[in-house]
């Protein structure tokens, strides 16, 4: 079956929407948000063709979807790259992200080094494909980059607690005390057990021990990962869709978290 696109007559204002896109290897993840309570958000998630290189499937995804090329208030990407440093912001404003992402021995070979704001004491060095970030600020107007990392851990859903973002082969795990930072990454797995144990070694490793467990996800995979984690850790406890995106309708609750913390933020 075709799918159905994101035409131009979808939004008659784009300059009073905000824009958000989630890129990874498999599909890019939109959310538009109105400046209206009138008005709902509209979510879509665009597949991108395999075995192409990615800055070809992503400009085949965006050409294919005509209103992504509007002009909005503001058009943010969030990428999920495995080639990052978390750094503090001082150390973000006396050196570049090249220089950090070296001194960390990341590979910048066709790689664009890249710098966002995460909170007031850190920022994220990363790296994305040289020709992906080219094709993207050629493409969009009022344009900002960031790591899909930076949302989660400015906008934590507690102040205390290892929070999971579960998606199938996929895990955002964060870890928060007092408000501050212990831990953050993007941990790769095929399966459930997996994704338990990645889990489970974080939360047993903390400084601070018995954290309370939160998750998102609302897939087969992280059921089974909420189960499993009953076994060797409290059984953890599911977010709520912050209370400032609700009125923008039902489409809010398919948004990724990146997404949904940064779109929260964005309020």
């Amino acid at each position: 079956m075709e799918q159905e696109i994101l035409s131009r007559d979808l939004i008659a204002q784009p300059e009073r929407w905000r824009c958000a896109l989630e890129i990874d290897r498999d599909s890019i993840e939109v959310a538009m948000l109105p400046d209206a309570d009138a008005d709902q958000l509209i979510h879509k998630s665009l597949p991108l063709r395999p075995n192409i290189p990615m800055e070809k499937a992503v400009q085949e995804a965006i050409y294919a979807n005509p209103l992504l090329l509007s002009e909005f208030a503001q058009i943010d990407v969030l990428v999920d790259s495995p080639d990052f440093c978390i750094v503090p912001k001082a150390t973000a404003q006396a050196v570049d992200a090249e220089q950090i992402l070296a001194t960390a021995a990341i590979n910048l070979d066709r790689k664009s080094a890249e710098m966002c704001d995460a909170t007031p004491e850190c920022s994220i060095a990363f790296a994305i494909n040289t020709p992906l970030a080219g094709f993207l600020r050629r493409t969009f107007f009022n344009f900002n980059l960031h790591h899909i990392l930076a949302p989660i851990i400015a906008n934590p859903p507690a102040n205390n607690a290892l929070f999971a973002a579960i998606t199938p082969g996929k895990i955002i795990l964060t870890a928060t005390f007092l408000s501050k930072l212990l831990y953050a990454n993007i941990l790769r797995c095929e399966n459930a057990e997996d994704a338990t144990y990645f889990i489970t070694a974080v939360s047993k490793n903390l400084p601070m021990k018995s954290l309370p467990v939160l998750i998102s996800g609302q897939s087969e995979f992280a059921r089974k990962v909420e189960q499993y984690l009953t076994r060797y850790l409290c059984a953890p406890e599911h977010i709520e869709i912050p209370s400032n995106l609700i009125r923008f309708g039902a489409e809010v609750t398919a948004l990724p978290q990146p997404l949904t913390a940064f779109l929260s933020c964005a309020l």
